[in-house]
């Protein structure tokens, strides 16, 4: 039987952040309760060890190229999904 622990978190007047995390996430194929939890394991583990541990460790300058490409992909993706969330909830505001 699975552990079920929950975290209630009340977002008071912060709907633009609910509506980008849901964005964020959907643009990432995830829930919005998996893409919580991962974010929080991240800030967590990042405040235990230093950035520098938890990166792939490049052996090769022509191993750093792939590494890069990924951690760029990852991040353009979340700034363009926060990006898109912005200009669509100001389109709404304009539409009303």
């Amino acid at each position: 039987m699975t552990d079920r622990c929950q975290l209630n978190l009340r977002l008071d007047g912060r709907r633009d952040l609910l509506e980008t995390i849901k964005d964020v996430a959907a643009a990432e194929g995830l829930s919005v309760n998996a893409w919580v939890i991962r974010t929080l394991e991240i800030a967590t583990t990042n405040q235990a060890m230093p950035v520098i541990q938890s990166q792939p460790q490049v052996s090769n300058i022509s191993d750093i190229e792939p590494v890069l490409d990924d951690l760029l992909d990852t991040k353009l993706d979340t700034l363009l999904a926060a990006k898109l969330a912005g200009i669509e909830e100001r389109l709404g505001k304009l539409r009303a």
